[in-house]
């Protein structure tokens, strides 16, 4: 029987740079060892955001492990609730973010997080929109991932038109509103750089014609930030015989979960029950 009582722990993990991730593990506390979803945010969310929290809890409530954790350069100080550290957003890429879900991979893989409560052998991937394309190429080189699940999924990290690239170059970072008084974030000339750098390491439909795990990718048709035909690019690279492509009638980029407002969650609780169902299958 699954206790409903979740309980809630924090980690910290370092970089030999000395950089931080700071995350939290959420599981019922009976004795059992259970499979972990290792949760991955999007661009601009950080694990306090939104509906992570809520998904975390009940991941836990369905009889498994969560693990989310803030990327180590997404701006957010240790539990804030926004963004604050400016410079430290701007120095992200996407490299640094597949750094960091390979630490965190590696930690709960060696018991440092979770010990004596995870099935090692039974860890799950999840990303929600750039998270999601994170997530593909990461499990497309790390076995020890057994599922991958994603939500609204993007299909490439490159996303910007040649005229933004090149204002991006000639002003050394990409502001991220028209007006600085408005907001300061901005994306520095790193993030490009990488991008063009290691665009073959940073494919996302390379790596998931490469995913040999069981995959669910979920996308909802009215996705007007990821647009839906992205799902379906993935879904054609992918190995059809182990991935399910569920794409979801009247629903955008955040599930009708923009605020609990939206629809009291209905539409979050369906896709979480679809998942964790889908989950103990595929791992029983």
């Amino acid at each position: 029987m699954i206790m409903s009582r979740v309980v809630k722990e924090v980690f910290e993990l370092s970089h030999k740079s000395g950089e931080k991730i700071h995350g939290d593990i959420r599981y019922t506390g009976d004795s059992e060892k259970k499979p972990v979803l290792v949760i991955c945010h999007g661009f601009m969310a950080f694990k306090d955001w939104g509906f992570f929290p809520y998904v975390a809890e009940c991941v836990a409530k369905s009889g498994c492990v969560s693990v989310i954790f803030n990327f180590s350069h997404n701006g957010v100080v240790r539990d804030q609730q926004r963004i604050t550290d400016f410079a430290k957003f701007e120095s992200n890429t996407i490299s640094h973010e597949l750094e960091d879900i390979r630490l965190v991979v590696d930690a709960v893989y060696a018991g440092e997080i979770g010990f004596n409560l995870i099935d090692k052998e039974k860890i799950v991937l999840f990303g929600h929109s750039r998270g999601g394309g994170e997530a593909i190429v990461h499990t497309a080189s790390d076995r020890r991932i057994k599922a991958l699940v994603t939500w609204s999924a993007v299909s490439t990290f490159d996303r910007w038109t040649h005229h933004q690239k090149e204002q991006w170059k000639k002003l050394g970072y990409l502001p991220l509103a028209k007006d600085s008084t408005v907001s300061l974030l901005r994306m520095g000339i790193r993030f490009l750089t990488d991008l063009e750098m290691n665009s073959e390491n940073l494919n996302i439909t390379h790596a998931a014609s490469r995913v040999n795990a069981s995959w669910l990718l979920i996308h909802g048709k009215m996705d007007g930030t990821i647009p839906c035909y992205e799902a379906e690019r993935l879904h054609e690279a992918a190995n059809k015989s182990t991935t399910e492509l569920i794409l979801l009638e009247k629903v955008g980029h955040l599930y009708n979960a923009a605020s609990r407002d939206e629809d009291n969650y209905k539409t979050i609780d369906k896709l979480i029950t679809l998942t964790t169902r889908w989950l103990h299958e595929k791992l029983s």
